[in-house]
């Protein structure tokens, strides 16, 4: 395969070992899950965006600023797409030309971001050596852009080493890194994160890519991109950037910034994701806000931490092929349970889903804030349980024949390093076990 993998074995296989630095430190693991991950909140004291732009004109805005700011051997463009959104890059490479910005369309990315992709994309990078790179498409390609930025930059480096906190150098090939996002959920435009796939698995396992160089310098939002969604992809994505929002913001270390992301993007999810599932491109201003809520939801699970719901979305995910925002959001109700046991922070939330907390006990309370996500769910056509999933359908066989796989990659994904509560893979088990038919968490 090369590139990233060199030196790596590249045939998938259940018994392929894990790279050394992917195995789990366990004397890491019982260190974070004593401190509750507080370790973590100790370097979320900065707070970080791109530049965002909106409205009818912010691609001519983009391309104006774009031509007022690149030298003469600065106007190369890479622009990133898959096959889908090829489409919108043919569009934005007429624009650039007549600015005298030469551009290249690559629509060679795959779903769920495969590596041998992004080695395929660096080799363009070689021959035409962009000072640009305009990722225009949803998670899949602007995380593979993000792989992609690495390998061009810092081709020696491994992308299973970069470490967060340790400083990557990259901006010195490339000017701008610009995420135009056509879906409303992932919040990628906006997010350190990159959600790969490491294909010597099998079944193929997600590996995520986290650094604050990765952030795009420009986000985007253009209405038109993503006004033609399908309803289950509006919808599934929709409960992604709702899964961003509740479970970061019901976590232990949220930050006033992350906190006032968060709640706007439930206010805007909750009012506009119903309108968008229901109307698609004939509710122009339910499209649009919806964007604004994924990428704020972005911006505030970034400065806080996802929920467990990611931990098992990308394992179910992976394991059994469903889309990402559809886990997420179906295990988004266990993941706030869980959390209810060490922290009060839903309690807030209750008013954004119109719920009066007046002469309520917690256990009341909870019950009705856990039943109105599930109605939430439901009012979209989405599944609250394993066994309600349509797209696609699981069996009951099916699911507990793979659940010791679904444990062992929920447990050894990042997002598990970072959960509040003490967890380990007896309790993932159990909540697994819960999700399949939709028990409450009580434990």
């Amino acid at each position: 395969m090369g590139g990233f993998l060199e030196n790596k074995t590249e045939q998938a296989s259940e018994q392929v070992p894990e790279p050394a630095t992917q195995q789990i430190n366990e004397n890491l693991r019982n260190l974070m899950n004593m401190l509750k991950a507080r370790a973590l909140s100790g370097i979320l004291t900065s707070f970080r965006s791109p530049k965002v732009i909106f409205g009818m004109t912010a691609l001519n805005r983009l391309i104006d600023y774009l031509n007022g700011n690149l030298e003469e051997g600065e106007r190369r463009a890479l622009i990133i797409t898959d096959d889908f959104t090829e489409k919108y890059g043919n569009q934005i490479s007429n624009m650039l030309n007549k600015i005298n910005i030469e551009s290249k369309v690559w629509a060679g990315v795959k779903p769920e971001g495969p590596f041998a992709t992004i080695d395929e994309a660096f080799k363009i990078c070689e021959d035409f050596k962009p000072k640009i790179f305009i990722a225009i498409g949803g998670g899949s390609v602007l995380d593979s852009t993000k792989g992609l930025m690495v390998r061009y930059e810092r081709p020696e480096m491994d992308l299973f080493n970069v470490a967060a906190l340790e400083p990557l150098g990259l901006r010195k090939k490339l000017k701008y890194f610009i995420a135009i996002p056509t879906t409303s959920g992932t919040g990628s435009e906006a997010t350190l994160a990159s959600m790969l796939t490491d294909t010597r698995f099998n079944p193929p396992k997600k590996f995520t890519v986290s650094h604050p160089e990765l952030i795009p310098d420009f986000a985007i939002l253009i209405t038109d991109f993503v006004k033609d969604m399908p309803p289950f992809l509006t919808m599934a994505t929709g409960l992604d950037a709702l899964a961003h929002a509740v479970g970061s913001y019901v976590s232990t270390i949220g930050t006033p910034f992350s906190d006032a992301m968060n709640t706007y993007a439930i206010k805007q999810i909750v009012k506009y994701l119903p309108r968008a599932y229901k109307y698609g491109a004939k509710d122009i201003e339910a499209r649009s806000r919806m964007q604004i809520a994924a990428l704020m939801a972005g911006l505030g699970f970034i400065h806080s931490r996802v929920g467990i719901d990611h931990a098992l979305g990308h394992s179910l995910g992976k394991v059994l092929n469903v889309h990402h925002g559809l886990c997420v959001g179906m295990f988004l109700q266990y993941s706030i349970a869980f959390q209810m046991k060490i922290s009060e922070r839903w309690k807030d939330l209750c008013p954004l889903f119109g719920i009066d907390t007046k002469d309520k006990d917690n256990n009341k309370l909870s019950i009705e804030f856990l039943q109105i996500i599930k109605d939430f769910i439901h009012s979209l056509d989405g599944p609250v349980c394993v066994k309600e999933m349509k797209n696609p359908v699981i069996t009951e066989k099916e699911y507990f024949k793979n659940l010791d796989l679904l444990v062992k990659y929920a447990e050894t994904d990042p997002v598990a390093f970072m959960v509040a509560r003490y967890i380990d893979s007896e309790i993932i088990k159990r909540i697994f076990e819960y999700a399949w038919d939709g028990r409450t968490i009580d434990f």
